[in-house]
C-alpha cells in the first residue's frame, strides 16, 4: 500500500486546518489520508500526535479563532474543581459578540466581550486569564467551590494573582452577571493557603460557629526557633490543626509528621490532626467529627463558645474527595 507523502514542516506535529493544508500544497485526497486524526470538522492532526485535551483545544481554536474559557480554562490553570465538573471531554470556547457561537460536538460556545488583559496567549492556545476564569465560574460553581477556586488564585506558593489585583478586577465588574456571587465568595476568600482542603476545613469550622482560624501562621519555640506552619491554628488558645491527605500515609512523611507535632506539643500547643473522614458528615443534622474535635480542643484551652448552631441550609458543606495530596 502506498504510503502518504511527507507533510511540509509547518504542518508537522500540530493541528492545522484544511485551508492551511491546501495553502501548503496538499490535495484534498491527501487531507483525507489515514495518517490524520479529525478532532473536529475542518481540522486535522497528525495521528502520531497525542490526542489529549491540549491537542483538542489547539485544533478547535485553530479552526474557530475562539478563546478557551470557563471550565476548560480552569482545567488549564489547574483550578480545583468538583469531580462532577472536571470533565475534559466538554470544551468551553468564547467568541466575541457578533460572531456566531462555536457549535461542535462536545463544545459549549459562549459569546462575551473580553478585555485585552483578560486573555492570555499561550504557546499553543489563548485562554481567559486566571481572574476572568474565576469570575466566569461564579455562574457554575457552588459558593464553597468558588471560594476554594478563589483561594487557589491567592495561594501561598506561586499565586496566580494578588489581593489588590482581585479587588480591582471585581470593582470593574460591578453590575455584571455573576458579580454578586463573586462578591460573596470574595468575602470568604483568604490568601496564603496551601490546598483546597485548608479552605474546605476553614469554611466548615466557621459555618458551625467556631472562630476563624489563622492560615499557615508559623509556630516558634521559646528560643525563637521555627517549629511548623500548621494548616490552621488558633494562636491565643494554642490549638494547631493539621489536615493529612493521602500522601501523609507514606512512612517517611508519617515520621516527619510525628516529629513535627511532638515539637509543637512540647512548645505547649494542642495539635489536632484531621483526615477526609473527619470532614464527612456522620449523619444528616450532625456536625462532622472535625467540628466536634476542634471545638473540644478550643474548650480545653479556655475558649468560651457561643450557642451551637447548625450550618445554614442554603450553604451545605460539600463532600469533596481528597485529590490534592493534602
Amino acid at each position: 500500500m502506498r504510503q502518504p507523502s511527507e507533510l511540509p514542516p509547518q504542518l508537522r506535529n500540530q493541528p492545522f486546518t484544511v485551508a492551511e493544508a491546501r495553502a501548503a500544497g496538499l490535495s484534498r485526497r491527501r487531507t483525507r489520508a489515514r495518517d490524520f486524526a479529525r478532532p473536529c470538522h475542518g481540522v486535522r492532526i497528525p495521528a502520531t500526535t497525542q490526542n489529549g485535551l491540549m491537542e483538542r483545544l489547539r485544533a478547535l481554536t485553530a479552526v474557530t479563532g475562539a478563546i478557551v474559557s470557563y471550565l476548560s480554562a480552569a482545567v488549564l490553570w489547574g483550578f480545583p474543581l468538583p469531580a462532577s465538573l472536571a470533565n475534559v471531554a466538554v470544551v468551553h470556547l468564547t467568541s466575541d459578540p457578533g460572531r456566531r457561537s462555536v457549535r461542535y460536538k462536545d463544545v459549549v460556545g459562549h459569546q462575551q466581550s473580553l478585555e485585552p488583559d483578560e486573555i492570555v496567549a499561550g504557546v499553543w492556545v489563548s485562554c481567559t486569564s486566571p481572574l476572568r476564569t474565576w469570575f466566569d465560574l461564579a455562574g457554575t460553581l457552588s459558593l464553597d467551590d468558588l471560594v476554594m477556586a478563589g483561594d487557589f488564585l491567592l495561594r501561598r506558593r506561586n499565586p496566580l494573582t494578588t489581593v489588590h489585583a482581585l479587588d480591582a478586577f471585581l470593582a470593574g465588574k460591578r453590575g455584571k452577571p455573576g458579580y454578586r456571587r463573586a462578591l460573596r465568595a470574595r468575602a470568604l476568600m483568604r490568601a496564603n493557603t496551601d490546598s483546597p482542603k485548608e479552605t474546605e476545613l476553614r469554611l466548615l469550622l466557621t459555618r458551625y460557629g467556631l472562630p476563624e482560624p489563622g492560615i499557615n501562621v508559623p509556630i516558634f519555640g521559646e528560643t525563637g526557633c521555627w517549629i511548623q506552619d500548621p494548616d490552621l491554628s488558633y494562636e491565643r488558645e494554642k490549638v494547631a490543626i493539621q489536615y493529612d491527605g493521602g500522601h501523609h500515609a507514606n512512612p517517611a512523611q508519617r515520621r516527619s509528621d510525628i516529629f513535627r507535632d511532638e515539637n509543637a506539643r512540647e512548645a505547649g500547643w494542642r495539635v489536632v490532626v484531621l483526615t477526609q473522614t473527619d470532614l464527612d458528615p456522620l449523619a444528616p443534622g450532625m456536625p462532622p467529627t472535625a467540628v466536634t474535635r476542634v471545638r473540644a480542643a478550643l474548650q480545653e484551652r479556655g475558649w468560651n463558645p457561643q450557642p451551637a448552631r447548625s450550618p445554614r441550609p442554603s450553604a451545605p458543606v460539600p463532600h469533596r474527595p481528597d485529590t490534592n495530596g493534602r
